[in-house]
C-alpha cells in the first residue's frame, strides 16, 4: 500500500487532521478520551507543524505532529529542538519502508522550516519493545517520566547524526575504522 505526505496547510487539512486524530485517539493512547483528544489538539496546534500521511485515494490514513521548541521546551518557531508529539499510522500501512519514508519526509521538511535545528527529542511508551529497539538504533534515552499514558522514555538524536542514519551514510569516523 503505497502513501504520500503532505504539509498541513489550509484549512481543511486542519478539520481532516483533527477529525482522524479524534476517530484514531485510542492509537495515540489506550487511556485518551475525546476530551482529552479536543484539549490536547487545542493546547499545542497553534505553536505545531503537522504533516499528514494520505493513501493513493488522498485518504487520510496517518499523521506526523511536531513543534520547534528552546533547551526549556518553550515554543520557538527558531527552536533548536525538533520536538516530535506523535506519529500515528492505520495499522495496515505500518511497515519498514512506510516508516523509513515518512522519517525522511519528516527530516527533509524540518532541514527546509528551520536551520537552527540541532537535536530531535520524542517519547515512547516503556512498554512498547518494538519501538524501543528501533528508536535505540539512532536516538538514546535521555530521560523517563510518568506521562499521561504510562511510563515513558524520552529519546533524543542529533540532527545531522539522524540524517545521516536515515540516508545510511557513515560517519568520517567509522569510514576511516573500515580503510
Amino acid at each position: 500500500m503505497s502513501v504520500h505526505f503532505r504539509r498541513c496547510i489550509h484549512d481543511q487539512d486542519l478539520v481532516q487532521f483533527t477529525l482522524f486524530f479524534i476517530q484514531n485517539r485510542l492509537d495515540f493512547s489506550r487511556r485518551f478520551t475525546l476530551v482529552d483528544a479536543v484539549y490536547h489538539i487545542l493546547d499545542n496546534i497553534q505553536n505545531s507543524q503537522i504533516v499528514l500521511v494520505v493513501d493513493s485515494q488522498d485518504k487520510m490514513v496517518g499523521w506526523a505532529h511536531y513543534q520547534y521548541v528552546t533547551k526549556e521546551h518553550e515554543p520557538d518557531p527558531h527552536g533548536e529542538i525538533a520536538y516530535i508529539y506523535s506519529v500515528i499510522l492505520k495499522q495496515e500501512y505500518r511497515s519498514s519502508r512506510v516508516f523509513l519514508q515518512g522519517f525522511r519526509y519528516l527530516v527533509e521538511q524540518i532541514r527546509a522550516e528551520n536551520s537552527q535545528v540541532k537535536r530531535v527529542q520524542f517519547f515512547a511508551q516503556s512498554e512498547n519493545a518494538y519501538l524501543n529497539r528501533l528508536y535505540a538504533k539512532f536516538a538514546t534515552i535521555i530521560g523517563e517520566r510518568e506521562g499521561d499514558h504510562g511510563h515513558e522514555y524520552m529519546y533524543a538524536a542529533d540532527f545531522t547524526k539522524l540524517c545521516d542514519f536515515l540516508w545510511m551514510k557513515k560517519s568520517p569516523q567509522a569510514q576511516a575504522g573500515n580503510e
